[in-house]
């Protein structure tokens, strides 16, 4: 969690770069709550995890949609035994940074998933493919061994979209902005 959680929390550094690199996240599940990692792993579904293809963005989910020409972006998440965050990383040329971000937050903060089963098939593929690999997927297989009986794999299916839609509501709830590169039109969290 960032030092200054429950208020917003903000690191800026400027940069010598073309691109400006943001995470935007919010409070999310931790790693001793089965059930609230199911429902995270359906959330960064729908939000939009990156291609398991290193260097391709995520089109899939809702913000592909919403950052659109302006960058790429992706789901983000760090799990801890009791605690977490969820949210995405961005990342844009700094003249299209501002767009970009915003566009992003607007899609998080009016989340409505359309199609459930379709998006937790996608999350549960991720999961297992995640507990394959060792590489790009060691938050996950470090937040399975924070659990004791359960395993968030086998609640995933039992996910609704209202679950989805509570667990976007408390990630934008107080969100943190951590920004690198050409931030000059990064926005500011508070205006977020």
């Amino acid at each position: 969690m960032c030092p200054c959680y429950p208020l917003h929390c903000e690191v800026r550094r400027e940069a010598d770069s073309k691109y400006a690199h943001v995470i935007v996240a919010g409070e999310g599940a931790a790693g001793n709550n089965a059930k609230a990692l199911a429902t995270q792993a359906v959330l960064l579904a729908a939000i939009g995890n990156s291609s398991p293809v290193k260097f391709t963005s995520a089109t899939n989910g809702v913000i592909g949609k919403a950052v659109g020409e302006n960058g790429s972006a992706s789901a983000y998440q760090a799990v801890h035994s009791d605690s977490g965050l969820a949210g995405v990383y961005v990342v844009a040329e700094g003249a299209h940074a501002n767009q970009a971000i915003s566009n992003v937050v607007g899609a998080l903060k009016s989340l409505k998933v359309a199609d459930i089963e379709a998006v937790k098939k996608q999350a549960y593929n991720n999961a297992l493919r995640a507990s394959a690999h060792s590489d790009n997927y060691s938050v996950e297989r470090t937040s399975q061994l924070f659990q004791s009986q359960d395993n968030y794999i086998e609640l995933i299916p039992n996910v609704t979209a209202s679950d989805v839609e509570a667990a976007a509501k408390k990630l934008t709830g107080k969100l943190s902005l951590a920004s690198y590169g050409n931030i000059s039109e990064v926005p500011y969290v508070d205006s977020l």
